[in-house]
């Protein structure tokens, strides 16, 4: 079983693959995604990922090393280029059996 931290290693390689699929498989099907609104379940998840590409355009997500914080990993991230320059937070991932059971994005200013 993967740790804690290959997991979401595994997930940010996904969200840099553009994939929306890739980037929702490594969530339990029961899974929380919390942004300014909730997404539960991987389907729904899923849906939000097919957003990201268009959303993010010609920019990208540079992420932080993940760093554990208590049960939890962290990863503080910012949007370099396209529509959403300058967009950071931080996320933070629940990993149970191998797999994300919630994330929830802290923003530090407005939505990209």
């Amino acid at each position: 079983m993967r740790d804690r931290l290959t997991v979401v290693r595994d997930h940010l390689a996904a969200v840099h693959s553009g994939d929306p699929e890739a980037m929702a498989a490594d969530y339990a099907d029961d899974a929380v995604l919390v942004r300014e609104v909730s997404y539960r379940g991987r389907d729904a998840i899923a849906g939000y990922f097919t957003t990201v590409p268009e959303r993010l355009g010609d920019g990208r997500v540079r992420f932080a090393e993940p760093r554990l914080e208590g049960a939890l990993v962290a990863v503080a991230w910012t949007l370099v280029g396209g529509p959403g320059d300058g967009t950071s937070g931080i996320d933070r991932f629940e990993v149970s059996d191998g797999e994300i059971v919630r994330q929830t994005v802290t923003l530090d200013g407005g939505d990209f």
